[in-house]
């Protein structure tokens, strides 16, 4: 089977985008209109005056008027020439939050689908401009993963402008200039899951235990009710960006935020089955606001030219496939020479299998509590087993600190309307703050925004109250816990529209990705074969015939990297190459 050709038309996308880049007037930040507060509460204040249309095209660098009188090369294609002066609305950093309202709506199928009512939240989003900005460029959406770990690792690791890797900053600075930043090729904008990061939800009465209680629960944290978060987010910055409403746009994913994509991507491609009954959510409201967007852009609502815009996914180090992943990665770990086993050996210690222990035995399981019993980390095995909170540990230093945050966003803090304590009286984080650190004891945003209420922080790198409602014992009996297998059906539906690319880290065994291919193969009803190709690095998916209107196959692009689960953190120069390169090759 060959393999099939890419989803959408791509060219009439960036000409779409190209045309609103062009002529697009001055705009305003991205909040979506809130019932009780106007948009510029809540986002970066950048209105820019407003500005005539554009001049037709020139041979010379620079624009001419009618009376003949020159302006320098504009920095941006959003720039008119008036009176020898140009006129821009270029885009410049912002961040600010979007208010995602209170949804009632179905979650699980059938007979067993139950009647939910999600609370309300604002969501934190920070946006930094492609450096040129005189041609169309992707938007790449970054996200991490947990479920409930701020996006802030991969904010202020190698992604944006500037950095808080100590590789870069040394032992002296908190930020440091980013050489290997993706403003080189994209415009980049990363988002916080719901209560975590910046996010912070929203009661009437939060002061209220019960009701945080109450609030914290299944309706307003699964997977499902997770991605409509992000996609709400993502079409209302869209939408409040006119220049970038047409833009293509790139998921990039990590960990978790593998599965976040994929339900994301579904929704998408599939809007109609958010409202049909056919997915695990329904929400109309959600179906509606995408074709909306779909209809104004596209013209169309189908998947192919949906795809023209949201056809790109980097899943770096992806939770995918629930416990398949882990089946197939155990099965892997049992093998002579495994990597568990050349782990071992450098130690120079005895690892016995489960094949050697018999009985019972959890292969996975196994292995990665083998690598933690040596006093080393699953997802980095050269690491000490510290290394997952010494992650976090950095992310929430950084991040509670208001100067570095600044630099990081290059936004002031007095722009980011919503973040300051007198801005966010409903705001809330968790029911029982004694299980978090004071802001103050973490850094300096009491001093710089005013002290929140106990129940609520500034920056929370992690909200374990939140992971265990999508664990919890209701999700799995909607078969929503992460470690669900559907989610690889979502993958490979989508696979047949959406380019991909997926890291391989060699020091992480958390997310193995050489068990991938196996775990894509036992959904046979929908795969006859994945062929890996460890010289082209690549995966060929060839799909069974007469399934998801008969795709043939489809390749993946698997490049390695020596890293742990954060690849940008260990090889970003390299991650950041290979993904431009991938994109425009």
């Amino acid at each position: 089977m060959e393999p099939m050709a890419l989803g959408g038309d791509r060219s009439r996308m960036r000409a779409l985008a190209a045309a609103l880049l062009l002529g697009a007037c001055a705009q305003s930040s991205a909040i979506d209109d809130l019932p009780s507060e106007t948009a510029s509460d809540f986002g970066t204040d950048t209105t820019e005056p407003e500005r005539p249309d554009l001049p037709g095209d020139s041979e010379s660098d620079t624009a001419e008027t009618e009376t003949g009188e020159a302006c320098p090369p504009p920095p941006c294609a959003a720039c008119s020439c008036e009176d020898g002066q140009l006129i821009c609305a270029c885009l410049e950093p912002e961040a600010g939050f979007i208010e995602i309202e209170g949804v009632d709506y179905l979650l699980g199928q059938g007979p067993d689908a139950l009647a939910m009512s999600s609370t309300a939240s604002r969501q934190f989003w920070a946006f930094q401009p492609a450096r040129d900005q005189l041609d169309p460029a992707p938007l790449v959406v970054f996200f991490n993963g947990g479920p409930s770990v701020s996006s802030g690792m991969l904010l202020g690791l190698n992604t944006g402008e500037a950095s808080f890797d100590p590789k870069l900053t040394g032992p002296d600075a908190t930020v440091a200039d980013n050489p290997h930043s993706w403003t080189s090729f994209a415009h980049l904008l990363w988002i916080d899951a719901r209560q975590t990061g910046f996010s912070y939800g929203l009661l009437d009465e939060p002061s209220d235990a019960s009701a945080r209680a109450e609030a914290m629960d299944v309706a307003s944290f699964n997977s499902y009710r997770d991605a409509a978060d992000f996609v709400r987010t993502l079409l209302r910055f869209l939408d409040a960006h006119p220049t970038l409403r047409a833009s293509e746009v790139v998921l990039v994913a990590e960990s978790y935020g593998g599965i976040r994509a994929q339900i994301m991507l579904d929704m998408l491609l599939w809007a109609d089955a958010y409202e049909d009954g056919s997915r695990k959510l329904s929400d109309v409201a959600l179906a509606q606001e995408i074709r909306a967007h779909h209809l104004a852009v596209h013209g169309s609502t189908a998947a192919a030219d949906v795809a023209a815009q949201f056809g790109r996914q980097v899943l770096i180090q992806p939770a995918l496939t629930g416990s398949v992943q882990q089946v197939t990665a155990g099965q892997l770990f049992e093998q002579p020479d495994s990597v568990i086993e050349q782990f071992a050996l450098e130690l120079g210690v005895d690892y016995v299998s489960c094949a050697e222990k018999g009985g019972p035995c959890d292969a996975y399981g196994n292995a990665t509590s083998f690598i933690g019993s040596q006093g080393r980390s699953a997802y980095d095995y050269r690491a000490p087993a510290s290394w997952l909170n010494d992650v976090f540990n950095l992310v929430a230093a950084r991040l509670n600190d208001v100067d570095t945050t600044e630099t990081l966003l290059g936004v002031e803090l007095s722009q980011i309307m919503g973040i300051t304590a007198d801005q966010r009286a409903p705001g809330w984080r968790f029911v029982h703050a004694g299980s978090y650190p004071a802001d103050a004891e973490l850094g300096n945003w009491p001093d710089h925004g005013g002290a929140l209420n106990s129940w609520d922080r500034y920056f929370l790198s992690f909200n374990a109250e939140a992971l265990g409602q999508f664990r919890s014992v209701d999700a799995r009996a909607l078969d929503l816990d992460p470690a669900d297998p559907h989610f690889g059906e979502l993958f490979l539906s989508n696979l047949v529209f959406v380019d991909t690319l997926i890291t391989e880290a060699a020091y992480d065994v958390v997310i193995y990705t050489p068990a991938i291919p196996a775990a894509l193969e036992s959904y046979s009803a929908l795969v006859a074969s994945v062929i890996v190709d460890p010289d082209a690095r690549e995966w060929t998916v060839e799909y069974q015939d007469g399934v998801l209107a008969n795709p043939g196959a489809r390749v993946v692009s698997v490049p390695v990297y020596a890293a742990s689960h954060a690849v940008t953190y260990d090889e970003p120069g390299k991650l950041r190459d290979d993904v431009e390169l991938w994109l425009f090759e």
